[in-house]
């Protein structure tokens, strides 16, 4: 089965309006703290782009790049864009065992193995624990269904799958899995849910703390995949944070980890982009439908939240070109 890194990451549309939305948070955050003095912490795959991303948008000059496996960590120093990024060859739990958080940090553990969740959110506890206030962190999830397998027996495919999230989610998940909840349009919020609770645990051992969920979005390129981020946050603090970041007039903010904002753009060609834009930003999805005459997708109610769903991400979404090198 293709996970979503066979697809070249430049071609990961909605992928790369998620991560635009990253910045533009941390960019929020960064009037209640100085974003370029944390420490950025993620897996940086061959290419290193997201490194390459947040030291130029952001002027983060402290980065750790996490890699397991070490033909990608000397893949990694070839391609290595900028001089500040440290690159080890170890595995996020013994980085966890061995790591000071001296220092601010943001900390982005890209989790793309389905069947290693229990042990991802038994690291995403161990993460939020070592953190203390100010500090962000964000963790990806498979929220594919699909890798919940099917069963053997010929017996119901959903409550098959509950069966097998069940025994994933191990006590991070709810008591009761129902067969709906192993869905394409629910599974990420069984898990966004899971992921919650495995953070807020992080923190029972300091009253003064509290893990502030910040965004929650899913996504689909080559694989449906959740995203969220969430900052660690003094108590007393709280009404200052928001006050600076002005968070609260964000669109985007997720701050209950319960369902996660899609992001799915459709397809268009060069010349539907441009007319499509041309009506935007006043323009609705379904009088832009009304204009081009048809719809773009297989159905077309997918259709229309897809048409929907650019409207609502146009100014990130990004535009491929071919040119000679």
């Amino acid at each position: 089965m293709s996970l979503g890194r066979s697809i070249p990451y430049h071609l990961r549309q909605n992928k790369s309006i998620e991560r635009s939305l990253f910045i533009d948070l941390l960019s929020r955050i960064g009037r209640y703290r100085n974003i370029s003095d944390y420490t950025y912490i993620g897996f940086g795959g061959p290419f290193l782009e997201d490194f390459k991303f947040l030291h130029s948008t952001l002027r983060i000059q402290k980065m750790i790049s996490i890699e397991s496996d070490s033909n990608v960590t000397s893949r990694q120093k070839f391609n290595q864009p900028v001089s500040c990024i440290q690159i080890q060859n170890q595995l996020s739990g013994d980085f966890l065992t061995n790591h000071e958080f001296s220092e601010p940090s943001i900390v982005w553990f890209d989790y793309a193995i389905p069947g290693q969740l229990a042990e991802q959110l038994a690291e995403s506890q161990v993460l939020v624990s070592k953190l203390t206030a100010g500090d962000i962190f964000k963790i990806t999830l498979n929220a594919n269904p699909g890798t919940l397998g099917t069963p053997p027996d010929g017996s119901d495919l959903k409550v098959y799958r509950a069966g097998i999230a069940k025994n994933r989610l191990t006590d991070y998940g709810p008591a009761v899995i129902n067969p709906d909840d192993v869905t394409a349009a629910n599974f990420s919020s069984l898990l966004l849910q899971a992921l919650h609770s495995a953070c807020k645990r992080g923190v029972e051992s300091d009253r003064r703390l509290y893990v502030q969920p910040l965004s929650a979005f899913v996504y689909n390129d080559g694989q449906q995949m959740l995203r969220a981020t969430a900052i660690i946050l003094n108590h007393a603090e709280k009404d200052l944070f928001f006050t600076h970041t002005r968070l609260n007039h964000w669109a985007y903010k997720n701050y209950d980890w319960v369902k996660p904002r899609p992001i799915s753009i459709p397809d268009l060609s060069t010349k539907e982009r441009l007319f499509i834009e041309s009506l935007l930003p006043n323009g609705e999805a379904s009088t832009i439908r009304e204009s081009l005459g048809y719809f773009i997708g297989n159905s077309e109610t997918e259709a229309n939240e897809l048409l929907k769903n650019f409207v609502n991400y146009y100014r990130l979404s990004p535009s491929y070109s071919r040119i000679v090198m």
